[in-house]
Parts: structure tokens; sequence; C-alpha cells
């Protein structure tokens, strides 16, 4: 350590104008260091300082006002502001980076027992790499020495006292710039802004100010949606100019605007907006989006005011209609009756022959019976009662139960034969012309129903 600290003197003793002129070019931009690089007032910072478009810039012997002329891509790398006036003391900016091992140093104004302080420390350049950072990356190099808490943005110095890096980030042994390559792309595009002529008709953009924290989650998506989603970032941009205030770092900030949880949105209107849950809905709760608009609630048919209920419409039964009886559904039941006869005659022993007169006759009945088409059944249709329209509220309707019997029609010709077979057989199983005159009712029964039998072969 002893070594370290004898080589950074040595290092300020080869300084071109000494440690006083290099201090007038270290300022400090709110919350955090910078450097003036060039006379015309360009100051470089760093971009997770989060600052407003406009800020006041202090030098060693006078504060003045600054615009924001350039703000890196990446998410961390340096910002530019242009100064009201010229003639600020400068330090250049190093053309080459430096190389690994190389002795640099390090300026800046932490706050040390609520005061800022300029403070300086000296180290060799340990590596260079990429490093993760709000969830992207950037380039930088890594010095062996340690910086204070609002150090960030401060330069680093070659022993050209040529600025090659501004301070990101530090622990209590090793400190993160930002790279060379960063700060000369910086200070170029911050030259080719303030070199043109200004516009007359430039448009301002209200500030919406982001209350974050680098390690808050919905946080670290924003930033990453901004990157991502190019439509939600123009979109935006075209209507606010975004500043991002770390809580950690503006305390007083987090205090002015009473914030308690992050993120937060507030818009110089007024708006405050809490939480972030993508960028459809952050657009629609600053009104960029209009939110669609609900479902229509579905469209009923108007139901007439009537004195009876509105009639239900009526479903056809799951199961056929049985049609009314005929004739030949009739004689189905006075066959199946014969054909036990028939078998009960045949196996008490009476002739073949009186049997199969029975017989034959009733499977002639079942063969007119099947050629004979099915009729089709065809229900009336049912009229909806009328609609019945009432100036005022229906009275009282009273439920009165009805019963209605429908007529029944008895086969009594069939239960006539069913019994007189019967009794015949019990009484009289040996006369043959007892069934011949069962046969003779028959005929005469289908002759008076028009049926006719066909004459025997």
């Amino acid at each position: 350590m002893k070594h370290v600290l004898w080589w950074c003197a040595v290092l300020l003793v080869f300084l071109p104008d000494a440690e006083a002129d290099v201090s007038e070019a270290i300022v400090i931009v709110d919350g955090c260091s910078g450097v003036c690089v060039d006379p015309n007032g360009i100051v470089l910072t760093a971009k997770h300082c989060d600052l407003p478009r406009e800020v006041t810039v202090r030098f060693k012997q006078r504060s003045v006002r600054a615009i924001r002329v350039y703000e890196s891509h990446d998410t961390e790398g340096p910002v530019a502001y242009d100064c009201d006036g010229d003639g600020y003391p400068s330090l250049p900016v190093a053309v080459t980076a430096p190389a690994i091992a190389e002795k640099l140093w390090s300026f800046g104004y932490p706050s040390l027992g609520g005061q800022r302080e300029l403070r300086r420390n000296c180290g060799p350049l340990l590596r260079w790499g990429t490093f993760k950072y709000a969830g992207g990356e950037f380039t930088g190099n890594v010095l062996g020495f340690a910086c204070g808490s609002g150090w960030s943005g401060g330069p680093l110095l070659n022993a050209k006292g040529e600025v090659c890096g501004l301070l990101n980030s530090s622990d209590d042994r090793t400190s993160v710039f930002i790279s060379s390559a960063a700060v000369r792309q910086a200070y170029a595009a911050a030259r080719q802004q303030t070199e043109q002529p200004a516009e007359s008709s430039e448009q301002q953009f209200p500030q919406l100010l982001v209350f974050g924290t680098p390690t808050c989650s919905p946080c670290l998506q924003f930033k990453a949606d901004l990157t991502s989603n190019r439509s939600f970032s123009a979109l935006l941009r075209s209507t606010y100019e975004l500043v991002w205030v770390d809580i950690n770092q503006r305390p007083e900030m987090a205090k002015k605007y009473a914030i308690e949880q992050v993120p937060v949105f507030i818009s110089e209107q007024g708006l405050r907006i809490v939480g972030y849950t993508g960028p459809e809905q952050l657009l629609m709760d600053l009104g960029l989006r209009t939110k669609p608009d609900p479902a229509p609630p579905p469209v009923r048919d108007p139901v007439p005011v009537t004195g009876q209920p509105e009639p239900q419409p009526t479903t056809e039964p799951s199961s056929p209609v049985t049609p009314p009886s005929d004739p030949i559904d009739r004689l189905t039941s006075l066959t199946q009756h014969a054909i036990s006869i028939a078998t009960w005659l045949g196996v008490t022993g009476l002739s073949g022959g009186t049997a199969g007169i029975l017989l034959g006759g009733l499977a002639l009945w079942r063969t007119l019976r099947r050629r004979r088409p099915a009729s089709s059944i065809v229900q009336p249709p049912i009229n909806p009662p009328p609609t019945i329209t009432h100036d005022s509220a229906p009275l009282p309707q009273a439920i009165v139960p009805e019963t209605r019997f429908a007529a029944y029609e008895r086969d009594s010709h069939a239960e006539a034969f069913a019994w007189a077979a019967a009794e015949m057989a019990r009484k009289y199983p040996g006369v043959v012309s007892t069934l011949e005159s069962l046969q003779g009712l028959i005929n005469q029964y289908l002759a008076s129903r028009g049926i006719k039998r066909p004459n025997k072969p």
C-alpha cells in the first residue's frame, strides 16, 4: 500500500498543470461527480446518476446551468452536458486506451460527513472486460483502488492528465470505470451537437420522473422494455423526457415526492403511477393509448308484458307416438290366442285337419296385416295462447288443478273369443263342430269390418 501511494505521488509531479489545475476541471453534478473536457463547457458524467435534462454544474469557482446534449445507448455509459458560456477549465480526452498494469488515478467529490470534498486515489489497471448492469451490459476497466459514494462520474486520468474513463462503481479494494472508447464517443457526439446551430422551434417535452433502485425487478424490466421494445420507447420518448431517479442516491427527491415503493412514475402534470406491469398498461395509464372498450352485454329479445306466462316452445317427444288401434291390431291378440288354442288341441289329440284349418286362417290374417302400409300420424300444430296486454300489472293468478278422463275402448270380441274358446276346449274337447262355429263367427266379424278373406286354393 505504501508503494502505491509513493507511486501516485511521483505521478503527480509529472502532471502537466499540477494537481491544483487538475482539480479545477473536476465538478459536482447534483449527486455525482464529473469532469469538464472542453473549454466551451462540455461536462461528462455517468449515466447511472440519472440526472435530469437541465442541471447545475458546480466548478471550484462558480456554478452554472447546463443542458444535456448526449446520453449513451448502453445500460451504463457517459452523459454529456453543455454549460452556458465558455472559457471553462478542462482536461483533454485520451486518444488511446490505457494498458494493463498502467498506473492511473481518479478524482471525485464523495460525500464525507454530509459535505462534498475533493478526493483522489491511484492504482494499476488490473483488467478490462464486459460487465452486467441494470439488466444489460457495458465495457469497462477494473482499477486496483477504492472510491467513495458520490464519486460516480469522476474521471480516470493517465500520466498525461487525459481522461480515459469515468467511475461506475467501487468496493473496498477495486473500482470499475467506463471505457476510454465510450468517453471518446461521448465527447465527439457532444461536440457535434454543440456546433450545430440551435433550432428556435426545438420541441421541449415534459419530464416523467421514474423513481426506482438498481435492484428493483420491475424497474429493471422497465429499462429492458425500453431497450427491446422500439415502439414502446419511441412513443414514450416522443411524449416525455424520461428522468431516472435512484432513491438511494437521491433520498431528498424520494422524500419530496413521498416515495414509499418503487417504481413510481410522476409527470409534470401531476399524474402518479405506482408499479409497472408492462408497456401496454403503462401507456394506457399515461393516456398514450386508449383502453379497450368493455364487451357489450348480450342483446336479449324484449319480454312482452302479458296477463299470462309466456308460452314455452314445445319439444317433440323422444319416443314415437303409438297410433290408435285398428281392426288388424286388435286381431293380433286374437291370433296369439288362436295359436295357443291350436297348440293345446294338438296336444289333446284333435284331428290334424281341423287344427290346420285354424292355423292357416290365423297365418293369413297376419299376412294381411304385414301388407297394409303403416299410416303416418301427423300431429296438429299447437297454437300458442293469445297474448293479452295490460296497461297495469295483472291480477294474482289462481291455479286450479283439473282432472280429465280419456275414453278407454275395450276389445270385447277378443275377450269373448278367448273366454268362449277356453270354455269349449274345457267342456267339449272332442267337438269339432264347435271350433268350426267359432271359425264362422270370426269370418263374420272380419266381413263386418270390411276385411275379406281370399278364396281358399
